[in-house]
C-alpha cells in the first residue's frame, strides 16, 4: 500500500494530491477486490481542486478516486448532505447507483445498494478535511469493507488530513 506523507499537508496541494491518489489505487487493488472505488472529496473543495479538471467543462471537486467515477453533481450532493447532517434522509447516489443509508455514526454513513440484481453497499467517511466515499459489491461483505474504509479514515485524521 502507498505511503501517505508523514507530515500534514494542505489536502489540495498537488504532493498531497499525488500520496492520496498513490494510496487510493493501492487501497483498491489490495484490498482483495472488496472495495470497488474510494473517492476522496475535500470537506472545503479549494480553487485549485475546481480548477483541476478544467480540460472538461464541467468542474468536479472530486480531488482523487480509483474505480467506478463519482460524478460531480453527486460528489457535491453527498458533500452538502453529509455536512448538513441529512445523507440518511433520503437516497444516495454514488457512480451512476443508489443507496440506501442504513446506519448513522459520529463520522460515517453505511449504506445499501438498492439494486434487486446485485448486492452491496456505500460507506462514507468524514476525516478533519476529507470526505472518503467507497462503494463495495457481492461478494465482500460490510463487515470485510467497513474496516478498510475507517481504517483508511483514522489513518488520515492522525496525519491531519
Amino acid at each position: 500500500r502507498g505511503a501517505m506523507p508523514s507530515t500534514p499537508q494542505d489536502a489540495g496541494t498537488t504532493s498531497a494530491i499525488k500520496a492520496l491518489e498513490k494510496y487510493v489505487n493501492a487501497m483498491v487493488a489490495d484490498a482483495g477486490r472488496i472495495l470497488q472505488s474510494v473517492a476522496i472529496i475535500p470537506l472545503a473543495p479549494s480553487e485549485h481542486t475546481s480548477q483541476q479538471s478544467s480540460s472538461s467543462s464541467k468542474r468536479s471537486i472530486v480531488l482523487v478516486q480509483k474505480g467506478p467515477a463519482v460524478r460531480a453533481p453527486e460528489a457535491v450532493a453527498i458533500l452538502e448532505r453529509t455536512l448538513a447532517g441529512t445523507l440518511h434522509k433520503d437516497y444516495v447516489y454514488a457512480a451512476g447507483s443508489q443507496y440506501m443509508i442504513t446506519t448513522v455514526t459520529r463520522r460515517s454513513f453505511y449504506g445499501r445498494l438498492t439494486s434487486t440484481t446485485v448486492g452491496g453497499g456505500l460507506i462514507v467517511a468524514k476525516t478533519g478535511k476529507l470526505l472518503i466515499v467507497a462503494t463495495y459489491t457481492t461478494p465482500a461483505l460490510p463487515a470485510e469493507a467497513v474496516p478498510q474504509v475507517q481504517k483508511f479514515a483514522d489513518e488520515l485524521t492522525r496525519l491531519d488530513y
